[in-house]
C-alpha cells in the first residue's frame, strides 16, 4: 500500500476519507481536515492531491509558509491533476496574487477543460482584472456546459456588454426569454432583466427601438419611477417635447425637490434635448428665460413647499431686476426659520460678479433697515429679533466669500455679542480666521464650539480638523479618539478607512518635516483604496444571483474610475512631494558633509588624510556590491512561482504587481498628475501610460465561499 502511484487513485477507504477532507475545509473544520489528511498521508505520503488539500487547510489557519511548500510538492506528486493545480490557485488567490491565480486555473484546465468549478473560479478573476475578452471566453464555454443555470446566461450577456457587443448581448437574453415558460417567479428579478435588455439597446443607438421596447414591457416592470424617468429622457432625444413635459411634470408632482426631473422639464419647455441642471455659466436666450421664468411661476403656485422651485430661478436668472425679487423671495423666508447652511445654497450665484454684487447690495439693506426700524425695507411689520441676526451672519459670510475677511469677523462678532451661545457662529469664526491664514485662532475658536456641545460628532470632526491644520497632532488625536472604539484612536481610524483625517494627518506631518509618519498615512490612503477595488470581488457572484445587473454594470464603471478620486490623487502627489522632500534633504546633507569633510582634511596630516581616502574607497566599494547583488536578485526568478504558460497571462489594463510606491501611485493618478509627478514617474524610470489601472495584487480571503469550492 505505501508504495502506491503518487498521481495514482486511492483505494476506496481513503478515497471516502479525502472527501471528508473538502467537507471539513468547506465547514471551516480545519483540525478535523487536518487530522484526516495526515491519516492518509501516512500510508501515502506522497499523494498529490492529499498534500495540496493539506496545504490549503493550513493556509486557513495562517500557517502560509509551510502551505505553499506541501501545496507545490503536492503540484510536483501529481503534476497532472486538475485538483493540485486548482488548490494553488485557490491558494495564490488568497493572496492576492490574481496573475499567478490565473496561471494555475489555466494549468487546472489543461487537465481538465469543462470543470464547471474552475471555469466559475477564472471568470471572477478574469473580470476582476478586466480581462473582459477572456472573461467573455470563459462565460461562453460555462453555459455551453450548463445551458439550464440562468446565472450563466446574464453572465454571458453581461461579458458581451462589456465587450460593447450589444447586439450579441440582445440576442443572448432573447434566446433566455424564449425558454421561459408561464408567469416569472420573481416579479422584480423579471423586471431587473427586462430594463437590462433596455439599457442594452440604448447603448447601442437605436432610441427609437429603445422606446419601443419600454413602451411595450410597462406592465412588466416594478420600478415605475426609474422608468418614467428613462421615457422622459428618450422622449427628449426623439424631440417628443410635449410627451416629454408630460412625463416629466409627473415626476416634479411626486418629487419636487429632485434636481433631476426639473432639468427634464425645463429642457421640454426650451424645445432641446439637452437636460442643463446647473444654468451657472450656461449661455441663455432673453426669450428662453422668458420661457423659464412663466413655467416656474406656475410650478411655484402648485408647488408653494417647494425649495427647489424657488432655488432654480436664482441660477437661470440674467436680470438684475428679476434675480432681484427672486433672491428676497427665496432668503427671506429661510431668515425667519433661522437655517443656519442658507449661505452654503447661496454661494454658488457669488461666481457670477453682477449677482455677487446684487447679493451683498440686499443684504446690506436689509442689515441697515433692521438696525434702524427693526422692519425690513418697504414694510412695516417688525420682525423677529433672530432675523438680524441671522442676516448679519449673510453679511459676514458674503463679506467672506469676497475676499474681506475683516468686515466678516467684524459682523460675526457683533453676531455673537447678540447671542453668545449659538454654536454656528463660533464656526463662522474659525472658518474666517481660516481663511485670514490664521490657524492657530481658528483652532482655538472651532474648539470653543466643540466645547459648547461635546457630544456632537460633527463638532468633533471639524476641531481635530482644524487642529490637524495648526499642525497641534498631540491635542488632534486626544480630540478624534473622544469618539473612536475604546479610545484607540489610529487603528480604529484606519479600520473606518477614515481617509480624510489620514490625509490632514500626513500633510501635517510633511509641514513639520516628519516624513517617515507622513508617507505612512499617504500609503495607508493607498491601502484602503485597494480595499475598495478588492470588495467588488463580493459583487461579481451577488449581482448576478439577485438579477441587479444595471446597478452592477454601474458599480463596474465606478471602480474603473476610482484612481482618479480626489483622496487618491491628492494621497499620490502628497508621496511625491515627500520623497522630493526626501531627496532633497538627503543631496544637502551630502553636500554639508563633504563641505565639512573637506574642512577637516585640510586641517588633516598627510598620512591621516591618506588613511581616511582608503576608509572612503573601502566603503564606496563596499555599497557598490551590495547594489550589484541586490539587482542580480531582482533579476533572478523568484522560488516557487509558477513560470507555465510561457507566454504572460495578464490583462491589457493590470498593472505589474509590486512596483515601487512612487511609480504606481504616479501612474494611477495620471490623468490629474502635474509636472511634479510625471517628473518623479521619470526619476523612477517608470512609464505614465493613460490607460485605466487596476492593481495586480488584489484578492480575498477564500474561507467558505462558494467560489473556495473545487469539486
Amino acid at each position: 500500500m505505501s508504495k502506491a502511484a503518487s498521481d495514482g487513485p486511492l483505494p476506496a477507504k481513503e478515497s471516502a476519507l479525502f472527501k471528508t477532507i473538502v467537507k471539513h475545509y468547506e465547514t471551516k473544520q480545519y483540525k478535523k481536515g487536518l487530522k484526516v489528511a495526515d491519516s492518509i498521508l501516512k500510508k501515502f505520503p506522497d499523494h498529490g492531491e492529499t498534500l495540496a488539500m493539506k496545504g490549503l487547510i493550513l493556509n486557513c489557519m495562517d500557517k502560509k509558509t509551510e502551505a505553499y511548500e506541501l501545496v507545490r510538492k503536492g503540484v510536483k506528486q501529481d503534476i497532472k491533476s486538475h485538483v493540485c493545480w486548482h488548490v494553488y490557485g485557490l491558494l495564490y488567490r488568497s493572496d492576492r496574487e490574481y496573475l499567478q491565480a490565473i496561471k494555475c486555473y489555466r494549468g487546472a484546465l489543461r487537465h481538465d477543460k469543462d470543470n464547471i468549478q474552475i471555469l466559475r473560479d477564472l471568470s471572477l478573476l478574469q473580470v476582476q482584472m478586466r480581462d473582459l475578452p477572456g472573461f467573455l471566453q470563459t462565460r461562453q464555454q460555462l453555459l455551453t456546459l450548463k445551458p439550464t443555470n440562468r446565472n450563466n446566461w446574464f453572465s454571458f450577456a453581461l461579458a458581451a456588454h462589456l465587450q460593447k457587443r450589444y447586439g450579441q448581448a440582445v440576442s443572448i437574453i432573447e434566446s433566455y426569454e424564449a425558454t421561459l415558460e408561464g408567469s416569472p417567479e420573481c416579479a422584480y428579478e423579471h423586471s431587473e432583466m427586462l430594463l437590462f435588455k433596455n439599457m442594452l439597446i440604448e447603448e447601442s443607438g437605436d432610441t427609437a427601438r429603445t422606446l419601443e421596447h419600454l413602451d411595450s414591457i410597462e406592465t412588466q416592470v416594478v420600478d415605475k419611477s426609474g422608468m418614467k424617468e428613462t421615457r422622459g429622457q428618450l422622449l427628449l432625444k426623439l424631440e417628443k417635447f410635449d410627451e416629454a413635459a408630460k412625463v416629466f411634470t409627473e415626476l416634479i408632482s411626486h418629487n419636487p425637490e429632485n434636481v433631476r426631473y426639473h432639468a427634464g422639464r425645463q429642457a421640454a419647455a426650451l424645445r432641446t434635448s439637452r437636460m442643463v441642471e446647473q444654468w451657472q455659466g450656461e449661455e441663455l436666450e432673453p426669450s428662453s428665460e422668458e420661457t423659464l421664468r412663466s413655467m416656474y411661476a406656475a410650478l411655484q403656485k402648485e408647488f408653494p413647499r417647494s425649495s427647489v422651485c424657488r432655488r432654480l430661478p436664482l441660477d437661470f436668472a440674467r436680470s438684475p431686476e428679476y434675480f432681484k425679487e427672486v433672491l428676497a423671495a427665496y432668503v427671506l423666508p429661510v431668515v425667519r426659520k433661522g437655517v443656519p447652511s442658507l449661505y452654503a445654497n447661496l454661494k454658488p450665484l457669488a461666481a457670477c460678479a453682477w449677482k455677487r454684487e446684487v447679493m451683498g447690495a440686499l443684504f446690506s439693506e436689509w442689515l441697515e433697515s433692521l438696525l434702524k426700524t427693526a422692519c425690513l425695507p418697504g414694510s412695516k411689520q417688525r420682525e423677529v429679533p433672530s432675523s438680524l441676526l441671522w442676516v448679519r451672519v449673510l453679511v459676514a459670510q458674503h463679506h467672506d466669500r469676497c475676499g474681506d475677511t475683516s468686515a466678516a469677523i467684524k459682523h460675526i462678532d457683533a453676531a455673537m455679542e447678540h447671542t453668545p451661545t449659538l454654536i454656528e457662529l463660533y464656526i463662522f469664526k474659525a472658518r474666517f480666521c481660516k481663511h485670514a491664514k490664521d490657524l492657530v485662532a481658528a483652532s482655538e475658536w472651532m474648539e470653543q464650539a466643540r466645547g459648547l456641545d461635546l457630544a456632537d460628532r460633527y463638532l468633533n470632526t471639524k476641531s481635530t480638523r482644524y487642529l490637524l491644520r495648526a499642525d497641534q497632532m498631540d491635542q488632534a488625536q486626544k480630540t478624534i479618539a473622544l469618539f473612536t472604539k475604546d479610545g484607540d484612536g489610529p487603528s480604529n481610524l484606519f479600520d473606518m478607512q477614515c481617509m480624510w483625517y489620514e490625509l490632514e494627518a500626513a500633510h501635517s506631518y510633511l509641514r513639520t518635516g516628519d516624513h517617515g509618519r507622513a508617507l505612512k498615512q499617504f500609503t495607508s490612503i493607498e491601502k484602503h483604496f485597494l480595499d475598495i477595488v478588492e470588495d467588488q470581488f463580493d459583487f461579481h457572484t451577488y449581482c448576478i444571483r439577485k438579477m441587479t445587473l444595471r446597478a452592477y454594470v454601474r458599480l463596474l464603471r465606478l471602480e474603473d474610475g476610482l484612481w482618479g478620486h480626489e483622496f487618491y490623487v491628492r494621497a499620490a502627489h502628497g508621496a511625491i512631494d515627500t520623497y522630493f522632500r526626501i531627496i532633497d534633504e538627503a543631496a544637502s546633507g551630502k553636500a554639508n558633509a563633504a563641505a565639512a569633510e573637506a574642512q577637516q582634511g585640510d586641517e588633516m596630516s598627510a598620512a591621516d588624510r591618506k588613511k581616511a581616502e582608503s576608509k572612503r574607497k573601502k566603503a564606496e566599494a563596499k555599497a557598490q556590491a551590495e547594489v550589484e547583488a541586490k539587482k542580480a536578485a531582482d533579476k533572478a526568478p523568484q522560488a516557487g512561482r509558477i513560470q507555465w504558460p510561457p507566454q504572460p497571462v495578464r490583462s491589457a489594463n493590470a498593472s505589474r504587481p509590486g512596483p515601487p510606491l512612487l511609480c504606481r501611485m504616479a501612474r494611477r493618478a495620471t490623468p490629474m498628475c502635474d509636472q511634479k509627478s510625471l517628473a518623479a514617474a521619470a526619476a523612477c524610470r517608470a512609464p505614465l501610460p493613460r490607460r485605466p489601472p487596476t492593481p495586480a495584487r488584489l484578492g480575498r480571503p477564500i474561507g467558505g465561499s462558494a467560489s473556495g469550492r473545487w469539486l
